[in-house]
C-alpha cells in the first residue's frame, strides 16, 4: 500500500518514516538548550539522545538550566547516563575527551600563528558576473576571503550562506569577501548567485587564476588575505566550526597593514589553537542596507552595551508591541513580491527536489488580498508535497508578530543588549504562556532596533510539536530566521526568511532548505484603494 508523505512548510513538516539515515554527531550541550527552546517533545529528546549521544558530562549547573528550559526528569536521566559513557574505562575523561575534539578541529582548520613570512596574494584581473572588472589588486588594504567554489558543489552551497554572513557582518568594517567560481557555465552561477542572496562579487575563475593558487586540488578552497596583501590562512573543504572564520577575520581586522604578528598560518601542519578576540570599534550605525546578521557573529568584538533597568525593559516590549500593531496595519497598505521556495537535500547537500511558486501581493477595490502568481516551475520535490496549509503558513506564520493584542499570551523575557550587523538592540527571549489546542505559536528570540523599538528579526519555531499529527505521522518544525529592513524610512518590513534544518524523525534525519523573499515593497497611493504592482 501506498503511504503518503505529507509537508506543511515552511514551518510545519509532516512525514511518514523514511530510509534511516547515518548517525550525525553527538549532542552538544547549545543543542540541548535549542531542543528544548524549540519545544521538542520529551519523547523527541530521549530519541535523539539515544541515536546520537552527547559530547557532554551534565553538570549541576546545567541540569538547572535544563530544567528552567522546560526538561523533564526522564531527559534528564538520559542525559547523566549518556553523559557517564564519556568516562567510560578506555576513553578520556570529559574535560579530557573535549580537549582532543578541539585539537581535532584545530588541525583540520589552520590556526593563529606569530608568522611574518606569509606569501604574498597573486593578483589577478577577471570579470564579474555583471561583465564588471574584478581585480584583486584594488582591495588591497582590506581583509579579503577569496572563495574558489562551484554551484554543483554541495560542501560549497552549504557554506555560501555563511559566507553572505560574514560579509554582512564585517563588510563595512573593512572586509571583502570575493567568490571565483570554476563552473563550466556561468548560467548556473548566475542562478544559484540570486537563489542564494549572494551580496559579494563572484567572477568566473580561468586556467591562468588557477595555476596562480596552485591548481586547486579540491573546492571549496577558501583563502584569508590580509591588509597587507598577504595570504594568512588556506583551507581546503568546508570548515566544521564556522566560528574560526569569525574569530579570523576579527584578528585580521585589528591589525593594521603590514603588520602580521597575529597572521594566521597556512594550512600544512597542525597548530595549537589560540582562543580569544580583540576588541574593535563598532561601525557607525546606519539604517539595515542588508538582512542583520546572527548576534553571535556580530557581538564578539563589541565592547558591553548598557542593559536597561528593570522597569525600562517592560516600556520597551510595551513601546515596540504597539508598533509592531502599526506595522501590521501598514503592512497591509503595501504592495511587494513575494518568492517562496522550498529545496529537499540528499546527505551531501545537493538538491534532489524542489519547490517554488512567486506571488505579486495585491489588494482588489475593497481591500481585499489578491495573490497574482507570477512563476511556478514544475513541483520536483520527491518525498514530500505541499498543501494549501503549507501556502497558508507563507501568507500568515511569517512574519511572526508581536502586537498587544498577542502579548498577553507570551512570556518575554530581556536576555541582553547585542550588536546585529550596523546597528546595535535588545534581545528578548519569546515562549507562549499556555498551549491551546489546535493552535500553533512562536517560540524563540526577537532582536529589537535599541532606537526604533522595532523588531528587526526573529529566529525560532513553531510550537508545539505534534500538533498536527495524523496516522501515526510525525510532525517537526524546522527552526527558521526572519530578517527586516527599514522601507520608507518608517516600518521594518520582512525582506528575507530561511529555514536550513535537519529534521530528525524516528527513522532518521531529512535535510531541508526553505527561503522566502520580500521584495519590492510598494505603499498603496491614498487616493485609491487598490493600485497595480508595477515590474
Amino acid at each position: 500500500m501506498h503511504r503518503i508523505r505529507k509537508m506543511l512548510l515552511v514551518w510545519l513538516v509532516v512525514l511518514v518514516p523514511a530510509v534511516v539515515r547515518p548517525a550525525e554527531h553527538p549532542l552538544s550541550a547549545d543543542d540541548v538548550t535549542l531542543l528544548l527552546i524549540g519545544g521538542a517533545s520529551a519523547d523527541r529528546l530521549l530519541t535523539l539522545i539515544d541515536q546520537r549521544g552527547v559530547d557532554f558530562q551534565l553538570t549541576p549547573e546545567l541540569e538547572k538550566k535544563f530544567r528552567d528550559q522546560g526538561a523533564t526528569d526522564s531527559v534528564i536521566e538520559a542525559l547523566k547516563n549518556a553523559g557517564e559513557k564519556l568516562a567510560s574505562p578506555g576513553e578520556p575523561k570529559p574535560g579530557e575527551r573535549a580537549a582532543t575534539l578541539e585539537e581535532k578541529i584545530n588541525a583540520a582548520i589552520p590556526s593563529p600563528s606569530p608568522s611574518n613570512d606569509d606569501p604574498v596574494a597573486p593578483t589577478f584581473s577577471l570579470q564579474d558576473l555583471a561583465g564588471k572588472p574584478l581585480n584583486l589588486a584594488d582591495y588591497k588594504g582590506k581583509v579579503v576571503l577569496l572563495n574558489f567554489w562551484a554551484s554543483w558543489c554541495g560542501p560549497c552551497r552549504s557554506e555560501i550562506p555563511k559566507l553572505v554572513e560574514l560579509e554582512r557582518t564585517y563588510g563595512r568594517q573593512g572586509f571583502q569577501v570575493i567568490g571565483v567560481a570554476v563552473d563550466d557555465s556561468a548560467r548556473s552561477v548566475k542562478k544559484f548567485y540570486e537563489d542564494y542572496m549572494m551580496n559579494y562579487p563572484v567572477a568566473m575563475c580561468d586556467s591562468r587564476v588557477r595555476s596562480l593558487y596552485g591548481g586547486l586540488q579540491g573546492i571549496p578552497t577558501t583563502l584569508l588575505i590580509g591588509r597587507d596583501g598577504r595570504i594568512h590562512s588556506r583551507i581546503g573543504g568546508a570548515p566544521r566550526n564556522f566560528n574560526w572564520f569569525d574569530q579570523s577575520v576579527q584578528r585580521l581586522l585589528s591589525l593594521p597593514a603590514g603588520e602580521g604578528k597575529t597572521a594566521v598560518a597556512e594550512s600544512g601542519a597542525a597548530h595549537t589553537a589560540v582562543p580569544g578576540s580583540v576588541t574593535t570599534a563598532p561601525a557607525a550605525r546606519t539604517n539595515a542596507s542588508g538582512a542583520p546578521t546572527q548576534p553571535g557573529t556580530g557581538t564578539a568584538a563589541m565592547p558591553d552595551l548598557p542593559d536597561p533597568s528593570p522597569d525600562r525593559v517592560q516600556q520597551i516590549i510595551r513601546a515596540f508591541a504597539a508598533k509592531e500593531a502599526l506595522f501590521k496595519q501598514a503592512r497591509d497598505n503595501y504592495t511587494f513580491h513575494q518568492s517562496n521556495k522550498v529545496e529537499e537535500l540528499d546527505p551531501d547537500g545537493n538538491t534532489v527536489g524542489m519547490y517554488q511558486q512567486d506571488w505579486d501581493i495585491l489588494y482588489d477595490d475593497k481591500g481585499q488580498r489578491i495573490e497574482h502568481v507570477t512563476y511556478a516551475p514544475t513541483d520536483t520535490l520527491k518525498g514530500v508535497f505541499i498543501t494549501q496549509d503549507d501556502l497558508e503558513t507563507f501568507r500568515s506564520i511569517q512574519p511572526f508578530v508581536l502586537t498587544n493584542e498577542e502579548l498577553p499570551q507570551y512570556e518575554v523575557k530581556y536576555m541582553g543588549h547585542a550588536k546585529v550587523d550596523e546597528i546595535t538592540a535588545y534581545v528578548f527571549s519569546v515562549r507562549p504562556r499556555e498551549l491551546k489546542k489546535g493552535r500553533l505559536y512562536f517560540q524563540g528570540v526577537v532582536w529589537v532596533d535599541d532606537q526604533d523599538l522595532q523588531i528587526v528579526k526573529s529566529e525560532g519555531k513553531i510550537v508545539p510539536e505534534g500538533a498536527h499529527a495524523k496516522h501515526g505521522q510525525e510532525s517537526l518544525f524546522p527552526r527558521f530566521t526572519t530578517y527586516r529592513e527599514q522601507i520608507d524610512g518608517k516600518f521594518w518590513f520582512p525582506t528575507f526568511t530561511m529555514a536550513d534544518d535537519t529534521l530528525y524523525f524516528a527513522t532518521g534525519g531529512v535535510h531541508l532548505k526553505e527561503i522566502i523573499r520580500y521584495s519590492e515593497y510598494k505603499q498603496l497611493s491614498p487616493r485609491c484603494a487598490s493600485c497595480p504592482l508595477r515590474r
